[in-house]
This record gives C-alpha cells, sequence and structure tokens, in this order.
C-alpha cells in the first residue's frame, strides 16, 4: 500500500505526458485522473502530507504557476503572466468569477475538502473553457464513494492538526456511507481558531479569528448508467483582517508614516465567504453517450458589519461597512462519443455552457473619526452589474497509430450590463469564434512531440462589489469602443519517459509558450471623481515563456525538479485621462516574477509505513523595469513526514514537518510589492505544523 501512495505523491510534476491520455488509479480511497494538457493534477494525498491549508501549500511548486497573498482574504492564483481574473477557476465546476475589493483576491476554499485539483496552464482546449486566457484550475471535492472501503456501507473521519506559526488549532468531522445500494451521503464540518502569523522578521502577518466550513453531499444511482449528485457547500473566514488584504504586512524599518513593528493596514472584524449548491447528473450507457449535466449556484461576498477600534478607524482612511459580493449561476452540459475506425479513433467532446454572474453592494458605509468618535455615513448603492455567457463547444481528438490530432472550435456570445452616463446604464455585446488545435506524437522510444494554438477570449467582468455605489456611478463613463479581451495562445514541447528494472521510472517535460494578447482591458479611476471613471482598451501584451520538470521513481525513492521562466511585454496604448487617476481591474500580473526552481525528494520506508519528504523552491531576483525596484531572490526549505500504519492501526494517520526551516523573511514575486520600507506582504516564517487523523 505505501509504495502505491509513494507513486501518487511523487508524480506532482508529470502525471500526464499525452494531450490524450486518460489514466485512472484508484489509490485506496481516492481517485486520481490524468489528462495532460497542462502538468495536471494535485491529489488528496499532496494535500494531506503537506499539511496543506491554503492553495499556495499544494499549487506554488507546480511549473508555470505562481502564488501571491499570505492571509485567506488574498490568495492569487497566476499563471503565464496573467493574474486570477483571467483563469478559469471553478469549484466543483462552480465559477469563481468576479471581483468583491480590488485589494483582495476570491478564492474561498476548505482544502481538506478537496480529492483533486486539475491545473492547466495555458489554454489547449475549447471544452467550457470560456473566458480563460491564462490557464485554468478546477478543485474537486470528496464524495462518499471516495472515502468508502470495498464493501463498507459507513464509515466516518476525525482530524486535528496544529501549526505553530500562528498557534493555529483545527478540527473536523466527516461521516458517510451508503444508505443503499443507490444511495450515498457524506457530511463534514471543520473549525479552525488562530492567532496572527509571524514573518521571519519576527512581525505579525495575516489576520486572527476562525474560519468554518461544512459540505453535504447525496449521489443517487439508478437505472444501469444514471447518477444524480446534489451538494451544499459553505466556508468563511472570519475575524480581524486587514483592510487591503494585499498590503497586510508589518514594516520592519521606520517608513515616515510606519515605524517599524506597526501593521502597513488597519485591522478591521470582517468575513470572507462562499455558499456554492450544485446539482449533477451523469448518464453513460455507451460509448455514444457519456453526458455530463452541472448546475450550479454559487456566491462569494465580504461582511464589514462591525465598527473597528477607534485606533484603527484612524488608521483606516477610506474604510467602509459592507455587504456585497459576486454571485454566479450557471450550467454546463458536455457529452463525450467515441468511434472506433478501424485504424482511425474519434474522442469527441462537445456541449454548451451558460452562466450569468451578478455583482451586488447591498450596504455601504464610509466611516471617518472626529475627536474620538467614529462617524458613520451611509452610501447610496446602486443596481448590480451583470455579465452574462453563452457557449457552444466541440472537439474531436483523432487518433491515428502515434500521431492525435485534436481541432476544436467554440463560439461564445457575451453580455455586459454595466454602469455608464448617470444615471443610465450602458451595454455592451460581445461574441467570437475560437478555433483550436493542437497534434501530439509518441515515438516507440519514449519520446514524444506536441504543439497546440488556440484562440482565448474574455468579456469584461462586471465591476468590483465595492464600487457599486452612486459616488462612483455618477463620475462613470461610457467606452463605446471597448471591445472584448482576445489573444492567441501557441505552445510546443516535447517529452521523455521511460522504465527500467522493477519500479523504475524516469520522465521529462519541456514546453516553450507564446501568447499575444490584445484589447486588454483596464478601468481608469480616481477617488475624487477627477477625470470620470471609465473601461477602456489600454493596450496589449505579449508573455512567453520556459517550463521544465523532471521526475524520477528509483523503487522507493522520488525525486523531482522545475524550472520556470516567463516573461511579459505589455505595450501600453491608453493612458488615464487625469493626474491621481488609478489603475484597476487588469488581467496581468503586477510584474514578473523572477525565475523558479523546485526540488522534491521522497522516500517511502516499509518496515515503519513511513513518507519522509523535502521540498525546495528558489525565485531569481527581479528588477522590475517599470519601477526599477529589485524583488530579492529567495530560497524555502520544508521537510515533511507521514506515518500511515497498516495492520492493526490501519486508518490511522500522522503528519508532521518543519516549513521555511530557516525561517527565511520573503514575499511572493506574484504579489505586489512595493520595497523593503513599504507595504509588503509578508510570508510566513518558520513553522511547524502536525495533524492526526483516524479513519473508521
Amino acid at each position: 500500500m505505501g509504495k502505491r501512495y509513494l507513486s501518487v505523491c511523487a508524480s506532482v510534476f508529470l502525471l500526464s505526458t499525452s494531450l490524450i491520455a486518460d489514466e485512472k488509479v484508484n489509490l485506496d480511497t481516492i481517485e486520481v485522473s490524468s489528462s495532460s494538457i497542462g502538468y495536471n493534477n494535485v491529489d488528496a494525498y499532496k494535500i494531506s502530507t503537506r499539511n496543506a491549508e491554503m492553495a499556495r501549500d499544494i499549487l506554488r511548486d507546480i511549473p508555470g504557476v505562481y502564488i501571491g497573498g499570505t492571509n485567506s482574504f488574498n490568495q492569487k492564483i497566476y499563471m503565464r503572466g496573467v493574474n486570477d481574473r483571467g483563469l478559469n477557476i471553478t469549484i466543483d465546476g462552480a465559477r469563481q468569477r468576479g471581483n468583491v475589493f480590488h485589494h483582495g483576491a476570491d478564492l474561498v476554499l476548505d482544502t481538506d475538502l478537496l480529492k483533486k485539483i486539475d491545473v492547466s496552464t495555458g489554454v489547449n482546449s475549447v471544452v467550457a473553457n470560456s473566458g480563460a486566457l491564462g490557464g485554468s484550475v478546477a478543485f474537486k471535492t470528496v464524495d462518499a464513494s471516495d472515502l468508502l472501503e470495498d464493501g463498507q456501507v459507513f464509515g466516518g473521519k476525525v482530524k486535528t492538526g496544529f501549526n505553530s506559526n500562528d498557534d493555529r488549532i483545527s478540527s473536523s468531522l466527516a461521516l458517510y456511507g451508503k444508505i443503499s445500494d443507490t444511495l450515498e451521503l457524506l457530511g463534514y464540518v471543520k473549525y479552525s481558531d488562530y492567532n496572527y502569523g509571524e514573518d521571519g522578521h519576527g512581525n505579525d502577518i495575516a489576520g486572527k479569528g476562525h474560519d468554518v466550513s461544512y459540505l453535504f453531499k447525496a449521489g443517487y444511482s439508478f437505472g444501469d448508467s444514471h447518477k444524480i449528485t446534489l451538494s451544499t457547500e459553505h466556508n468563511e473566514y472570519k475575524g480581524l483582517y486587514p483592510f487591503r488584504p494585499e498590503f497586510g504586512g508589518t514594516a520592519f524599518v521606520d517608513t515616515g508614516k510606519i515605524k517599524a513593528g506597526e501593521r502597513n493596514q488597519a485591522l478591521l472584524p470582517q468575513k470572507m465567504q462562499r455558499d456554492t449548491h450544485r446539482l449533477n447528473y451523469t448518464y453513460n450507457p455507451n460509448e455514444f453517450v457519456d453526458l455530463d449535466l452541472n448546475l450550479y449556484y454559487t456566491d462569494h461576498s465580504i461582511v464589514r458589519s462591525k465598527l473597528p477600534s477607534l485606533e484603527m478607524a484612524k488608521k483606516a482612511g477610506k474604510a467602509s461597512l459592507m455587504d456585497g459580493g459576486v454571485k454566479t449561476y450557471g450550467s454546463t452540459l458536455i457529452n463525450t462519443t467515441k468511434l472506433d475506425q478501424g485504424d482511425l479513433k474519434h474522442t469527441l467532446r462537445y456541449g454548451l455552457e451558460v452562466y450569468k454572474s451578478i455583482s451586488y453592494l447591498d450596504s455601504s458605509v464610509g466611516l471617518s473619526v472626529k475627536g474620538d468618535k467614529i462617524v458613520q455615513k451611509p452610501n447610496k448603492t446602486v443596481g448590480d452589474d451583470k455579465a452574462t455567457s453563452y457557449s457552444v463547444f466541440l472537439e474531436d481528438s483523432m487518433k491515428i497509430g502515434a500521431l492525435t490530432m485534436t481541432p476544436g472550435v467554440r463560439f461564445d456570445y457575451y453580455k455586459l450590463d454595466t454602469m455608464g452616463e448617470w444615471p443610465n446604464r450602458a451595454s455592451y455585446d460581445f461574441s467570437e469564434v475560437s478555433p483550436a488545435f493542437a497534434l501530439d506524437y509518441q515515438f516507440q522510444n519514449g519520446i514524444g512531440l506536441f504543439g497546440s494554438y488556440s484562440k482565448v477570449f474574455r468579456g469584461p467582468d462586471p465591476i468590483e462589489s465595492i464600487r457599486l455605489s452612486e459616488n462612483t456611478a455618477k463620475t462613470y463613463k461610457k467606452s463605446d469602443a471597448l471591445k472584448p479581451e482576445t489573444g492567441d495562445a501557441y505552445e510546443v514541447g516535447a517529452r521523455y519517459s521511460t522504465e527500467f528494472g522493477a519500479g523504475h521510472t524516469l520522465n521529462f517535460l519541456a514546453k516553450y509558450f507564446y501568447t499575444d494578447y490584445d484589447n486588454l482591458i483596464n478601468e481608469y479611476a480616481s477617488p475624487s471623481g477627477v477625470g470620470g471613471t471609465t473601461r477602456v482598451n489600454a493596450g496589449s501584451a505579449k508573455v512567453d515563456g520556459v517550463e521544465l520538470a523532471t521526475r524520477g521513481q528509483f523503487g522507493n525513492l522520488g525525486l523531482g525538479a522545475s524550472y520556470t521562466h516567463s516573461k511579459t511585454k505589455y505595450e501600453q496604448t491608453a493612458t488615464p485621462a487625469q493626474a491621481g487617476q488609478a489603475i484597476y481591474g487588469g488581467i496581468l500580473g503586477y510584474s514578473d516574477s523572477g525565475d523558479k526552481y523546485t526540488f522534491n525528494a521522497d522516500y517511502y520506508i516499509d518496515a515503519a509505513d513511513v513518507l519522509i519528504g523535502y521540498n525546495m523552491i528558489f525565485f531569481n531576483s527581479k528588477t522590475d523595469k517599470k519601477s526599477g525596484y529589485k524583488k530579492p531572490a529567495y530560497a524555502v526549505h520544508d521537510v515533511y513526514a507521514t506515518w500511515m500504519p497498516s495492520g492493526s492501526l490501519k486508518g490511522l494517520e500522522l503528519n508532521a514537518g518543519v516549513y521555511n526551516i530557516f525561517d527565511k523573511a520573503y514575499y511572493s514575486h506574484s504579489q505586489r510589492s512595493f520595497g523593503a520600507t513599504s507595504a509588503n506582504d509578508w510570508e510566513p516564517g518558520r513553522s511547524v505544523r502536525a495533524s492526526i487523523s483516524y479513519k473508521f
């Protein structure tokens, strides 16, 4: 059993190496499926062994993927020069689109709920991928059938964990079972309590409070090939968090306005939450019909309903109370048909997707301080911003011998109802045909070559929720010439895979990518309203880079390494109309990161049922050409161990690790940064994490 677990942990970088691979590995209770459009897949085992608490803990060492943000309100994913607003991020198929507050992120999830994360760097498929510019991330939560052992009708799992950096204590309980041969149920609840964390300087970071999450899921199978799944999920982060989360660190030298040891941002009581409800129907009677229908509603929001302390109110500047968010209704229908015509084999995937994202602001109250009192001034809110998307797509993977050709096409119609000339609204309509084509050739000696082209398209998001006020609306100006963001994405690469001896494998993967973006959209605005507020096509960008990965399995020893280089050339063709105007809503990262190197080693000790591992991530220094600021290089080292005994103690799992062993003070290159003396969001220093779980 141990070696099977080890093999999955080892395959993080190179699980997929063929554009047509569709391997399925049953790993005790976790199924990992691989299909190689990207460096795919993070499974539940990696999430567990790394003692993962946030997305950064499990995604940052994947080639081509960058993570910025220390606190729960600011977890942003970046791929190939594009931030999370230009990615297709889904949780159980529910799109996570729209932004509540531009100084924070919108990803709210509990990593313990996840059984798999499919990561696709770049856009190589037209299937249900409208709006993706730099890639996609699909988070998938666990089902009862994933947890039940063979022949088991009822089970459960209890888990508790500890993190020394922020004194976090978390506890969870999952119960699951089969009511009958056709009905399965899962219930899960988790509670975490924590204090402020510490960076490598010993200063406070992030927030303090508690997190709550729950998931209830029911699956009903009927006939020979039908299954309906219903689920409801809730996640929340609640406590004292920085008003502007991306500036959430502590100054470690005097800056003039802020003294060393002071937080850069006021800490406000607030809550960030997500609720997702889903109905999924699958029908697979034969190779011609493999139907998947997904209906969902998801709502992520920020609620600030309590006044801060007087001290924090003085520091907060333009802070406000608010209740706003983005809700999305959507449905996706996909059918897969397999046709065998002798030497030529087709795998057709076709269907449609419809969704509507609504940005809303239910209440907004401005805060100011006069003397020793906090003054509240209600802001009048305006109507919701609404974006509606319709798309149909067809893709045919044609395999003849060692050659696979995959043409595809998608048609998108996108409509945005948004702020316009006060008091009127503005409406935009866009349509686009997006073709794609991929080639893959596998030689018998283990070498494979592949290349792809795809047209990418994205309509403008609804206005961020916090800005849906009358004050902003009065300054808004319609842009009649606004165009959607589009681009041409190219990728070529090679791979090599070989097996030698018993349990020995070696894999290499190399990719070069180039993407040319047009009509990138920015929003220009100023706090005073001078110059008005408008959206414009601000320019174009060219992003290219290299992603390399290798992984070797030598019996019980696994070794892996990767390298990522990405460069963005932005050509700005429109500038703010007035001095003092800020730029909002762009899909590009703040600036390029330094070259990223990763190394991982793990070894499974059969006699002890123990896996031990080491992980390193290193970034070269990087100078931002625009500001001249040099982002410093850094390296972070982790060690971890997992004990999963067999025999009479089967079901017990102990995980422990020391993360950032050398207590390095650093901040992510992907995160917004202003130099060593300003408001950087410093990452956690050394932490000891441990968890114990028992599955019965």
